[in-house]
């Protein structure tokens, strides 16, 4: 949709842009009228104290509501309630298994009459989720109505940042609960599905507005966006950095891989920014945050500080600070830091390594000379489309 004739799109890939733009240029003005924070020890402190630092993720909400966008003692109560999936997925789910489930997506990819690696990456993550739960069967995840819930709250975010008429947001708001209702129906129409849904539901009996069919969606959104668009920009760096012998024998430079891979989000991390509310006024090394005052944490900004990283703005693949872990961890927070760090993160990190096993087994990449560009919804990816710039090692072409 366009709000004041600019697709939504394009109004939350250029706030992204502008977060570059500041990380590179100090005295770049953010256009938009919220508070920036771009520093490792103000971030930090501010992921430290989630109870004055609330998360302000409308957007999600107008969708459903869930442990990723809750805060206080529901978060807590939610967190309680689905921990279990994420810590257990590390043990149901080994890395040879990990690479096994992405080697049978490419696999499968390539013998569609679609080729497409992101929506190949969204299957495989939807997969692990599948596992992690406990499924016998993938969850229903049908990618057209993906596509459109992910549209519906590209929407939203677009609204927070620059408003929207009455009748947008009422259209927003219909179109949305009509494909929550979509989802519900087509869940509740797979027994095993079902069934986690209820126990969900009864487990959740004291948490005000649950719906477990929200509350998964959220996760499932969680645990297949991010780490796609992070394996995507993987890629996307691999066509810029010429023939590396980690591309040509990954399973013999596992621990190269993995600095590539940390590098990877630490330039290109699929969340480049976060947003908090204050709720109580305070200051932190200078800066002082009103009550009720919407933040925007840049982790562009926190990876591109000079003080931490050398030639910040580079990509090297063979970082140092990586190589020695010179680096201080508030420093590098593609999975936030403090109680909320990301309750998925071990999982992610093994998913990201294990699908670029799986594709390095299979494909090689040709030089991509193409302006390097963005797109940002749900998750920051490559704006380039990578598939014309794949080499299958067995048949030779993609």
């Amino acid at each position: 949709m366009k709000i004041n004739g600019v697709d939504s799109g394009q109004i939350l890939t250029a706030v992204v842009g502008d977060l570059y733009r500041k990380a590179a240029n100090p005295d770049f003005t953010f256009p938009l009228q919220v508070k920036l924070v771009d520093q490792a020890e103000v971030a930090k402190a501010i992921f430290m104290q989630p109870e004055v630092f609330v998360k302000n993720y409308g957007f999600m909400e107008s969708l459903c509501v869930g442990r990723f966008s809750a805060s206080g003692e529901d978060w807590k109560q939610r967190a309680a309630l689905t921990q279990s999936f994420y810590t257990q997925s590390t043990v149901l789910l080994d890395e040879s298994a990990l690479v096994q489930i992405y080697a049978h997506h490419l696999q499968a990819g390539l013998q569609s009459d679609r080729f497409d690696l992101f929506e190949i990456f969204i299957n495989a993550a939807l997969e692990v989720v599948s596992k992690s739960l406990g499924l016998p069967n993938t969850i229903p995840w049908p990618m057209d109505l993906v596509n459109k819930t992910r549209d519906a709250l590209i929407d939203q975010q677009a609204m927070a940042w620059v408003g929207g008429t009455p009748e947008f947001i009422e259209q927003s708001r219909r179109h949305i609960a009509a494909i929550f209702a979509k989802f519900e129906a087509l869940w509740q129409a797979d027994p095993a599905l079902r069934a986690l849904l209820s126990r969900l539901d009864t487990q959740a009996s004291g948490i005000k507005n649950f719906s477990a069919v929200g509350e998964l969606l959220q996760n499932v959104f969680a645990a297949t966006e991010s780490t796609s668009s992070g394996l995507l920009w993987a890629i996307e760096c691999m066509t810029r950095q010429g023939d590396l012998p980690l591309f040509r024998h990954a399973e013999q430079h596992v621990e190269e891989l993995v600095i590539f891979l940390d590098e990877v989000l630490r330039v290109f991390t699929p969340v480049p920014y976060v947003s908090r509310v204050c709720r109580q006024a305070t200051q932190i090394n200078g800066m002082t945050f009103a009550e009720n005052e919407p933040i925007v944490i840049s982790i562009v900004g926190v990876h591109s500080d000079s003080q931490y990283w050398h030639d910040p703005l580079l990509f090297k693949p063979r970082r140092q600070e990586f190589i020695e872990a010179s680096y201080p961890r508030h420093a590098f927070i593609p999975f936030i830091n403090g109680p909320r760090v990301c309750a998925g993160m071990k999982l992610a990190r093994q998913e990201l390594k294990c699908g670029m096993l799986a594709f390095l087994e299979r494909f090689s990449v040709k030089p991509c000379n193409e302006s390097r560009g963005l797109e940002y919804g749900l998750a920051s990816r490559p704006s380039v489309k990578l598939e014309p710039y794949l080499i299958d090692r067995k048949a030779g072409v993609v």
